[in-house]
């Protein structure tokens, strides 16, 4: 997959990098809700541009970032540089992961897991996570649920996610049915000079059912500890949650 190679630069210079800085704060209160270690070996599943990765390695964690993206890898190797960090980031396909026993905690933001467009992927990237945590070792996530795909997504067609003098980044989106899958196809143009230049790509999410989500879990090996409709306030999860955030757990044996 060579998503967000062209958009990693765009994707940086947006929101995302500040929400992902967001969840690094909120962190540490649902660790302690549910007595998970506040430090170890964490490891950061589609680490993007590594602000996430970051945060948590300020915090006291060691982390190791993963993503698919070889310039989403080198924005985040730039920001550990500026900050003097020794996270390590490495170009690994999810549904390919080759750790044994290693981490505390594994993590994976923003709907990654979405971009898994069958059961055997979603399947071989949960079976992967479990490999990669130490015995009693945690696994929180998130993923865009359907009625957050098919319907939430769909109530805005085409909008402007950002507009600067030098940058217009557009969204539109589509929902297959048949499929249970969305389209958001990314459009932006920039600058150069007095010309523009436009770039696009197409990010296809699939809709599983929480259902299939725990399913794929608990062949895994991973334990559902907690699930929610918002990490900020742990609100219960509901028919019209457009994201839900799981808490999972390897068992010690």
């Amino acid at each position: 997959m060579s998503l967000y190679n062209e958009f990693a630069t765009v994707y940086a210079k947006g929101k995302y990098p500040t929400l992902s800085q967001a969840v690094a704060e909120i962190l540490p209160k649902l660790l302690e809700e549910y007595k998970i270690p506040s430090n170890g070996q964490l490891l950061d599943v589609a680490c993007g541009e590594g602000s996430f990765a970051l945060s948590m390695q300020s915090q006291g964690w060691e982390v190791s970032g993963i993503d698919q993206s070889e310039e989403m890898l080198r924005l985040a190797r730039h920001r550990a540089h500026q900050s003097q960090s020794n996270t390590h980031f490495i170009q690994q396909d999810m549904r390919f992961l080759d750790f044994d026993e290693k981490f505390d905690l594994a993590t994976c933001w923003f709907d990654s897991l979405n971009y898994m467009l069958t059961n055997d992927d979603l399947q071989s990237t949960c079976n992967n996570i479990a490999r990669a945590l130490k015995p009693g070792g945690w696994f929180l996530f998130d993923m865009n649920t359907t009625y957050g795909l098919a319907v939430q997504w769909q109530q805005s067609k085409c909008y402007v996610q950002q507009e600067t003098p030098d940058l217009l980044e557009l969204h539109r989106t589509s929902y297959d049915f048949e499929k249970h899958t969305a389209c958001i196809k990314i459009t932006w143009f920039v600058r150069e000079g007095n010309f523009w230049e436009k770039f696009e790509e197409k990010h296809h999410e699939r809709a599983f059912s929480i259902e299939e989500i725990e399913k794929c879990l608990h062949y895994a090996g991973l334990k559902v500890v907690s699930k929610f409709g918002s990490l900020t306030d742990l609100t219960p999860l509901t028919s019209t949650s457009s994201r839900v955030w799981f808490v999972t757990q390897k068992p010690l044996n």
